[in-house]
């Protein structure tokens, strides 16, 4: 499923405007695994858990419902550990989780977005990134894209890594090799 803008975006001119800012800027890492989108979904949606895991959030509380906060550790490759307490702006259960954060006093905004596209009963793609827009994000993103980029490559990694492993222990199907 296409991320679908939230209302902090509009379109100005046929491109997508940030509101306050110039054209938001996108960090985003996909990857393939053959397990069902419950067991990701199942994962995804347990934020204690994600300390077994995720290497990017290694902290992580709060409920995944529209308008609630999270309190989230981020541990960017090669970066101190920042705590972020972002705001859920959507969630779809087997589908996308969508969370909006801020960051150098509210002059990078972000939308941050982990996504399962369904292909087949075991079969998905998981799109990990975030939409940065803000008059600063251009800063941000030429000062942390790579690691932004590299986190999401080693959250999905692991999630992957854990969900086959999970799949596999309840008796399904190993998958091919990736």
């Amino acid at each position: 499923m296409a991320i679908r803008p939230p209302p902090m975006f509009g379109m100005k001119g046929g491109a997508p405007k940030a509101s306050g800012g110039p054209i938001p800027l996108r960090v985003e890492h996909r990857i393939g695994v053959q397990v069902p989108a419950e067991i990701l979904w199942e994962l995804l949606s347990n934020l204690e858990g994600w300390s077994g895991w995720n290497p990017l959030y290694p902290q992580a509380q709060g409920q995944i419902r529209i308008g609630s906060q999270l309190e989230l550790t981020e541990v960017l490759p090669g970066r101190s550990p920042r705590q972020a307490r972002p705001v859920v702006l959507e969630w779809v259960p087997l589908e996308q989780i969508h969370w909006r954060d801020s960051r150098s006093d509210g002059w990078v905004k972000s939308v941050r977005f982990i996504e399962v596209d369904i292909l087949s009963p075991t079969g998905c793609i998981i799109s990990n990134g975030e939409i940065f827009s803000g008059w600063l994000a251009k800063r941000h993103l030429k000062l942390h894209g790579p690691a932004h980029r590299e986190g999401f490559r080693a959250m999905n990694e692991a999630l992957v890594d854990h969900a086959v492993r999970l799949w596999t222990d309840r008796g399904g199907s190993p998958p091919d090799a990736r």
